[in-house]
């Protein structure tokens, strides 16, 4: 990405932390707005105007699910054997094993590698929030709710019905408007923007305590997140043998920074909020440079 792509990706944050530091702008009415309008609008005319072959629809859901799960596994594993309490291994595996795709990841992909990968960058939003209404709260609950009942929440938001709307309408072959899905996209992207707008209110929101209560595990996490997370990423593009240009956007998502979900999660359940909401601000504004040096060198 170059320089002034990422000042302007980064410029909506920039105001939405203003709004939120200076005119106290509630979040939750643009939550609202981007959840139950813009990202369906845009889920449903992206996935009709550039579908997936089913061979890439598997490669994203797969390799999603795959990270989510083996992130998961390995921050449990290596934060038990480091003697942290329940609480802490919860926060560090949500925030490990959650990428920001929705506010944060639509944006860098078009940005980086253009409107062609929407669909597939759309199906990962979709993916991302049966992850986090299934596994995120089975996580942040510390075990206490079932995934499969923690997957009902899933359904109370439209985006799913986005989904299985474009699906129905690409299997019935049935011929849309092609104006008005194009009208549709365009409304529909003002939601990405948005959503950034909404990470600098959340940012505004958090204080400091996160970084100073729980130094070591927010150090340890937000190097993981930089590094590790990467890693995992290409290792398992290698292992599924993925090709560009699915590759490319899944390059990306390797390299995402925790998502907002994650601290509404911790919030809810008391997982170590300060905790999660100190490792995405962290995670956020050093994620352009491990962006940066994947695509330099591993991009097409």
């Amino acid at each position: 990405m170059e320089s002034l792509q990422i000042v302007l990706l980064f410029a909506p944050v920039g105001v939405g932390y203003l709004l939120g530091r200076f005119r106290e702008t509630a979040p939750e009415p643009l939550a609202d707005t981007c959840l139950y309008f813009l990202m369906p609008v845009l889920m449903f005319s992206a996935l009709v105007r550039t579908p997936l072959t089913s061979g890439q629809s598997v490669q994203f859901v797969y390799w999603y699910f795959a990270f989510v799960l083996v992130a998961w596994a390995l921050t449990a594993l290596v934060s038990g054997r480091l003697g942290r309490d329940r609480p802490t291994r919860s926060a560090l595996s949500l925030s490990m094993s959650s990428v920001n795709v929705g506010s944060y990841g639509i944006p860098v992909v078009l940005f980086a590698v253009g409107e062609s990968a929407l669909g597939g960058i759309m199906l990962l939003f979709a993916c991302s929030n049966v992850a986090a209404g299934s596994i995120g709260v089975y996580i942040a609950a510390g075990g206490r709710k079932r995934p499969a009942q923690a997957l009902a929440s899933v359904f109370k938001l439209p985006l799913i019905y986005a989904v299985l709307l474009a699906l129905s309408v690409r299997a019935l072959d049935l011929q849309l408007p092609p104006r008005a899905l194009e009208l549709g996209q365009q409304v529909g992207m003002a939601g990405p923007i948005l959503g950034l707008v909404i990470l600098g209110i959340q940012i505004s929101r958090m204080g400091a305590r996160g970084g100073r209560e729980f130094s070591s595990p927010l150090a340890v996490s937000i190097g993981a997140k930089l590094i590790l997370g990467p890693a995992l990423g290409i290792g398992l593009i290698t292992l599924f043998g993925i090709q560009a240009p699915v590759r490319d956007t899944l390059l990306i998502c390797s390299c995402l920074p925790t998502a907002i979900n994650c601290l509404l999660l911790a919030v809810k359940y008391d997982t170590r909020p300060h905790l999660v909401g100190a490792i995405l601000v962290g995670s956020t504004f050093l994620s352009p440079l491990t962006i940066t040096a994947t695509l330099l060198l591993f991009g097409g």
